[in-house]
């Protein structure tokens, strides 16, 4: 199979799964309401939320 072939396969189940996605209802990730970066909120534990009207799950 040329190289060509899986990058499109690829990049064509990504958008799929992000129209799923949008199409399902699903949301934001929780820790994307955070200002600290995905690495610092594992490694430090905290998390600053961006708007005061979001809530994190517990």
């Amino acid at each position: 199979m040329d190289l060509r072939w899986l990058l499109v396969i690829l990049m064509s189940l990504f958008v799929l799964a992000f129209i799923w996605r949008d199409i399902s209802g699903m949301g934001d990730r929780p820790w994307t309401k955070c200002k600290e970066s995905l690495f610092s909120q594992v490694i430090t534990g905290k998390c600053t939320l961006r708007f005061e009207a979001d809530t994190l799950a517990s």
